[in-house]
């Protein structure tokens, strides 16, 4: 990796939100197999994405930072959507990893409406 660019940035006077798509399986592989059935090259790949989220947060000098990996969503468009946070505090700062997931279409306004609603729910919190 040459440079460090999240897809986005939400930059606010007290809160940045960095959000970086990952276009592969490897959230929805771990919650399938749990974290040790997993084959090695996978964790491998997810433990980089993870350090690559962990370094987005140093690059905001607000007191809420949230970084966000965006995985595809693999499962029946009735399933919840996978979302996992881990929050952590260093003197005033708060950070938190948020994984998700996102489906590629949505087959009906309401399913759409329910991703917005959660996401929105899960970054105002």
């Amino acid at each position: 990796m040459s440079s460090l660019a999240p897809d986005v940035g939400l930059i606010g006077e007290n809160r940045t939100v960095w959000i970086d798509a990952k276009y592969k399986a490897h959230l929805a592989e771990i919650a399938r197999r749990g974290w040790r059935e997993t084959a090695e090259h996978i964790r491998e790949a997810h433990r980089a994405d993870l350090h690559q989220a962990l370094a987005y947060a140093a690059l905001a000098d607000t007191e809420r930072v949230d970084t966000v990996l965006l995985y595809p969503h693999l499962g029946p468009s009735e399933a919840p959507l996978p979302v996992a946070v881990a929050s952590l505090t260093s003197g005033k700062r708060q950070v938190r990893l948020v994984l998700g997931a996102l489906p590629f279409g949505f087959s009906t306004p309401a399913e759409r409406d329910a991703s917005i609603r959660q996401w929105r729910e899960l970054l105002a919190a």
